[in-house]
């Protein structure tokens, strides 16, 4: 202490006091990359003190007040009083770091009648344990020597005054007293040689300003209690006044909500029969009051740890706390005790620093519940703070741990997002083996007997089947049953296809050649005539099964329609030597494309005939038989002669 490298490393201090007083000013800052403890929301914010280096008068001879305030509350341990963090001395400064305190002047006139109750419990109970634990005297009880902390809970400061009971003396006062506020001060106390009840007058006085304005039933006993203050706490007798100690045996400290409040507080020093009944019955006691004034003086206690490791509190109280009050539940469905917005605003700092504890009873229990309350975090919270936490847990050699911490990781898969929570690159290792989209869906009531469908063309189609077909020709309608599309340039064929046709039909030629036609040509006709002959025909209602069927064989007689009008025409058109419509030619044509692939012609051996050669008797020339030729010219053959 006192030594500059004793700063907390990642300190910022706020530029803008929140409050400056006659021997410091008050500063909020933030500790980054430290432990969440020092804040209960969980952001690292501090309070830290600054007071100038110098001599102030003769009771700060050996000490600064800045300094002396700082020696009390490290000496004097107590939850009600100021916690220390550390201090040091930067140049001529010195600084004083502590938990995140505000002045109590800032939040009064915010606070409920129950919460200035609670808060006077809370200080009384400081000055209680001052007086008989540490025989001191605080000396400057008002309300600038009170602080709230983060989770609104009163704290006791300003102990720069602070002496022991041997010290007090009139002299002491007499000094201090420039400084003291000067309604806390007792007109008597130079004189009077009974100095050790100053604190029991300043208290009076206290009570008085604080619970000013507020109603006689706002709080059991007010009346009474203010009126004991005035009569007992602020006798001119100094000696007539009782001790701190009785004060709290007063009924204004004692009735159902400031005893709820004791309980919880001192849960340490109860048996395990008192805490089993307490926690029976305690959320049915907290209905009664107001939600955000239970939440704000009970929503750290009812999440510290012997409220969490205390097997009837896990039962009947845990469960309900923990998990946000949904108002479109359902009556017969367990709900939460606190709302949404109060679960955000009060238990959600508590639950981020309860992550952070590394013990293995308190984590089992936030992790039993993550689901209820997951919700509540935002994106940030979850990501920067959730997810390390639970991470780190499943490298716990408890197997339970890691059981209960990979179920709450996939709570946070469909938040966050698998990448963010397993990290590292993923590929598509599973397929989506379902139908497509606009696969046939049945209709109710409809069932088609599949036992008598031997082809895939006799399934019923999942189109509307119309009785009266519009005027259209057999040979459209089957083009529009085509299962793909056609090729590119296929278009120009039908086009031709179709033009043909419609020749052939005025022409007569179609007649004429008949009898060179193959016999799927004459098929075609029957089968197209028959067709046309039934157009005529009065539709029949039928039954559903026989709908079904006889579409199913409709369609597939003008497909087939379709497929041999077709090659007919192909045929025709694949004719180019007038020799190819022989008779004979035709059928051995048939005959050949029988069999139109051979898989095994290249295996045939192949056994040819050994060729045989004769060598013909050819006279035998010599030079000897040349016989001249008298006939010829002896110029003949020289082409030019000299003369030319």
């Amino acid at each position: 202490m006192g030594n500059e490298a004793s700063n907390l490393s990642g300190l910022e201090v706020y530029e803008k006091a929140c409050d400056c007083t006659d021997f410091w000013s008050h500063y909020q800052a933030s500790v980054k990359d430290s432990c969440r403890y020092f804040s209960v929301n969980g952001n690292g914010l501090i309070s830290v003190f600054k007071g100038e280096i110098g001599s102030l008068g003769p009771l700060w001879t050996v000490s600064t007040p800045l300094e002396k305030f700082c020696n009390n509350i490290l000496k004097y341990r107590h939850p009600f009083i100021v916690r220390y963090i550390s201090s040091w001395l930067q140049r001529s400064t010195f600084h004083l770091a502590t938990e995140y305190v505000q002045p109590l002047a800032h939040k009064l006139t915010s606070q409920t009648p129950l919460q200035k109750c609670i808060g006077l419990n809370n200080i009384l109970q400081a000055l209680v344990f001052l007086h008989e634990h540490g025989q001191v005297s605080h000396n400057n009880v008002c309300i600038s020597s009170i602080y709230i902390c983060g989770d609104d809970q009163w704290k006791l400061g300003g102990l720069q005054y602070l002496c022991s009971f041997s010290e007090l003396t009139s002299t002491y006062l007499k000094q201090a007293r420039l400084h003291r506020y000067d309604k806390a001060i007792d007109p008597n106390e130079e004189s009077s040689e009974y100095t050790a009840t100053i604190d029991q007058y300043a208290f009076a006085v206290l009570v008085d300003e604080v619970l000013n304005g507020c109603k006689d039933d706002d709080i059991p006993h007010l009346k009474d209690f203010k009126t004991y203050c005035r009569e007992c706490l602020q006798n001119s007798e100094s000696t007539k006044r009782p001790k701190l100690s009785a004060v709290l045996q007063h009924n204004f400290f004692n009735h159902e909500f400031i005893l709820l409040h004791k309980f919880l507080s001192f849960l340490a020093l109860k048996t395990e029969d008192e805490k089993g009944e307490f926690f029976s019955n305690i959320l049915d006691h907290l209905k009664c009051y107001d939600e955000e004034t239970v939440a704000k003086q009970f929503g750290g206690l009812l999440l510290s740890r012997l409220v969490l490791l205390d097997h009837t509190a896990r039962v009947n109280v845990i469960p309900y706390i923990l998990k946000p009050r949904n108002d479109r539940q359902k009556n017969c469905e367990q709900n939460g005790f606190f709302s949404l917005s109060i679960f955000k605003d009060h238990l959600k700092p508590r639950l981020l620093q309860l992550f952070s504890v590394r013990d293995s009873q308190i984590r089992m229990i936030l992790l039993t519940h993550f689901s209820k309350y997951v919700n509540v975090f935002s994106h940030e919270e979850l990501s920067q703070q959730i997810l390390p936490e639970l991470l780190l847990g499943i490298k716990d050699i408890d197997d339970n741990l890691v059981s209960s911490t990979l179920q709450c990781l996939s709570e946070l898969v469909p938040i966050l997002g698998a990448e963010t929570v397993i990290g590292g690159k993923r590929s598509r290792i599973f397929t989506d083996g379902r139908p497509n989209s606009n696969s046939v869906v049945k209709k109710e009531g409809n069932h088609v007997n599949y036992n008598g469908c031997n082809n895939l063309n006799e399934f019923s189609c999942s189109e509307n089947v119309y009785k009266n077909v519009i005027n259209q020709t057999i040979y459209d309608a089957a083009l529009s049953l085509n299962e793909r599309p056609s090729p590119v340039g296929g278009e120009s064929i039908d086009v031709e296809n179709i033009s043909i046709l419609e020749n052939s039909k005025k022409t007569g030629e179609a007649e004429n050649w008949d009898e060179w036609d193959n016999d799927s040509r004459e098929t075609t006709s029957e089968v197209f005539n028959e067709f046309k002959m039934n157009e005529n025909f009065i539709d029949i209602p039928l039954t559903n099964n026989e709908k079904a069927i006889d579409t199913c064989s409709y369609q597939y007689e003008k497909s087939k329609t379709h497929l041999l009008q077709r090659a007919a025409i192909e045929a025709k058109k694949n004719i180019i030597d007038i020799s190819e419509l022989d008779i004979k030619n035709t059928k051995e044509q048939m005959k050949k494309n029988v069999d139109d692939v051979d898989f095994f012609a290249d295996m045939t051996p192949v056994i040819e005939k050994q060729n045989i050669i004769v060598l013909s008797d050819n006279n035998i020339s010599s030079k000897f038989n040349f016989v001249p030729s008298i006939e010829n010219d002896d110029n003949e053959g020289w082409g030019e002669t000299w003369n030319d």
